[in-house]
């Protein structure tokens, strides 16, 4: 099989799709798990995932508001590509899937589309229900388009085969439609930015450059917040700095853990409920924590979980601010500590290049993309009616399986710890001839 890429410069490629949409900011980012002492099938298949992995992180973040932190495996086992809402993504043996759209469709399925009940609710007759996304759709293909799926997947745009991508535009595409199903499904949607003030002694909550939440002089940039509110019934919010967001450490319930900050996975330990705070100040709000009960307090210079008081150091003011900051010397929120102790042999090329998809990618090894992926022996799991029962979803494979290592799923049920994430910041865009 061949395994050469055809280059061409970033800003071409690109210029068409950022005169068309506004710029976003997503917190999307992954770990690959490695050997300590990686066979030379392994290597590859590394090298390949990460180029993959990359290049669909960048479309997501450019063009979406969606976090999610992503574990990667390379596991021989996997016929193709699976993954699960808990956040596992695999990659299996064979090269043909090491692929940018391979990686989006799989990202889609951690991101609760096809794995969750939630997600299967929103299909009626084989037609999602979701506002959001079919206006998006509407805007893409024209007001007669109409979004259609089934229990795992959905097209168009779901890249439910490799045959679908012939440019980065229908990557594109793909990202969009997801962020609107998400939207439509978990009731996410961005609620306010600026600071978030101490009334005890008016410092902000800040991310220091070892991923530390700290009180800090609010006029610094690493103290700039932005907020998500998620559900209806009831609203929570989490509180998103770079691209982590405030976090209470391993899930605990105690009182007196310090705050920290943690790629988002959707856990309840990392969103907040906002409660008034009855003083003179607007926008003041105590902000109770929803895993725990527990209310945020100010001290020193550090963030604490603590039952509730009414005194100055437990309310917190949001200071809006309508733009973002230059962030050019915010430190680094994506750093990740090396999963191995062997020399990181996934690096990339010059970054400053994309690869030609102007040739349509071989689709000879591949289904027709006519046609939506096979699912018929899919364990119908809309009658589980519980998205805490984590499914897989493969591409090109009817097998579901529940995932091994079990993290948060989207109702931010307690599945288990993982490792921290990070957020390469490559400019390829790769397809494989």
């Amino acid at each position: 099989m061949k395994s050469f890429f055809s280059m061409v410069k970033i800003a071409a490629l690109f210029s068409l799709a950022l005169s068309s949409f506004a710029f976003a900011e997503g917190g999307v980012t992954y770990t690959l798990h490695k050997s300590a002492n990686p066979t030379e099938d392994e290597l590859d298949a590394y090298k390949r995932i990460t180029e993959a992995m990359d290049s669909a992180v960048y479309i997501y973040n450019k063009y979406t508001n969606l976090s999610k932190f992503i574990n990667v495996y390379y596991s021989t086992g996997v016929p193709t590509a699976e993954a699960s809402s808990n956040g596992d993504l695999r990659f299996g043996k064979d090269r043909n899937y090491m692929f940018v759209g391979t990686a989006m469709h799989e990202m889609a399925h951690t991101m609760g589309m096809g794995t969750t009940s939630e997600y299967q609710a929103m299909m009626s007759g084989g037609v999602f229900k979701g506002e959001k996304a079919q206006a998006v759709l509407r805007e893409i293909d024209g007001p007669d388009a109409e979004l259609h799926g089934d229990s795992q997947h959905f097209w168009p745009y779901g890249l439910n085969y490799r045959s679908e991508v012939h440019s980065e535009q229908d990557l594109i595409n793909h990202a969009r439609i997801v962020e609107a199903m998400y939207q439509d499904i978990f009731k996410e949607a961005f609620y306010k930015q600026g600071r978030l003030k101490s009334l005890a002694n008016s410092k902000c909550m800040g991310i220091t450059s070892d991923n530390a939440l700290e009180l800090m002089d609010c006029s610094k940039e690493e103290t700039f917040v932005k907020i998500f509110s998620v559900g209806d019934n009831p609203v929570t919010y989490y509180i998103k700095l770079g691209n982590r967001v405030v976090d209470i450490p391993n899930e605990s319930t105690a009182a007196g853990v310090k705050a920290s900050t943690y790629g988002y996975n959707g856990g309840t330990h990392q969103r907040y409920v906002f409660e008034g705070a009855d003083v003179n100040t607007p926008n003041a709000l105590y902000l109770k924590n929803a895993k725990s009960g527990h209310y945020l307090q100010a001290i020193d210079n550090s963030v604490v979980q603590n039952p509730k008081k009414n005194t100055d150091d437990f309310v917190w003011q949001i200071v809006e601010e309508a733009t973002t900051p230059d962030t050019s010397k915010t430190p680094d929120t994506t750093k990740t500590t090396d999963t191995t102790k062997t020399k990181d042999s996934s690096k990339t090329t010059d970054s400053t290049k994309v690869a030609d998809t102007t040739k349509t990618p071989d689709t000879s090894k591949v289904a027709d993309s006519t046609q939506p992926a096979d699912t018929a022996k899919v364990a119908d799991s809309s009658k589980t009616g519980d998205s805490s029962k984590t499914s897989i979803a493969r591409i090109r494979e009817t097998k579901v399986d529940l995932a091994p290592a079990r993290i948060y799923d989207l109702k931010g049920r307690s599945v288990s710890k993982q490792s921290l994430g990070r957020n390469r910041e490559t400019h390829r865009i790769l397809f494989r001839k």
